[in-house]
């Protein structure tokens, strides 16, 4: 298939599951011997993780057996992304958010979590100090077997607009609300 039929069938797998050209965008490019298939959402409701299982059924990657280095040529790419200018739009509505939860970070220890969001078995927690790694945002669940919270995704956000960024992702990915964070008195 070229890449041009790829990008075609994942329109039409899309499709199906009643996703529009509005809401997501495909584009696909040859580099000689390798294709590469970019997908942009446009709408940050549109789940993220249904257009990856749509979309990553078509990436081709091949490995060399002994150095594991990717083989040059015959390769399929499949990047799949939110819009980053529709994100940078959604993202000011949670400006004023993030930067109030910056303002309370010095308030907790450096190895505290902060708690920003709760949602069925679902919690959203802010690490805002350098503690081994970058200040970061992580979508958690609750694990039935033990204490332990398993994480499910994190987002770089040492500044504003990477906290604004991460909040408007999980706002409108699963529906949390971030106008009642309670933080620290």
């Amino acid at each position: 298939m070229t890449a041009r039929e790829i990008a075609e069938e994942i329109r039409k797998n899309l499709k199906k599951h009643g996703i529009t050209s509005k809401q997501v965008s495909v584009r696909a490019k040859t580099y000689l011997l390798d294709k590469s298939i970019e997908v942009r959402i446009k709408d940050l409701k549109v789940s993220k993780k249904l257009v990856e299982a749509v979309a990553k059924k078509y990436e081709y990657i091949r490995w060399d057996d002994y150095t594991n280095e990717i083989l040059a040529g015959c390769n399929t790419y499949v990047a799949v992304d939110f819009d980053y200018k529709v994100l940078r739009e959604k993202a000011e509505e949670f400006r004023e958010t993030a930067r109030k939860i910056l303002e309370e970070k010095n308030k907790y220890d450096k190895d505290e979590l902060m708690r920003l969001a709760e949602k069925d078995d679902l919690v959203v927690l802010y690490q805002p100090h350098h503690n081994g790694t970058y200040p970061h945002v992580k979508l958690c669940r609750r694990n039935n077997h033990s204490c332990i919270l398993d994480n499910l995704e994190s987002y770089y956000a040492a500044d504003e607009y990477g906290l604004s960024e991460a909040l408007a992702i999980l706002s409108y990915q699963y529906g949390f609300d971030f106008t009642k964070v309670k933080l620290r008195v």
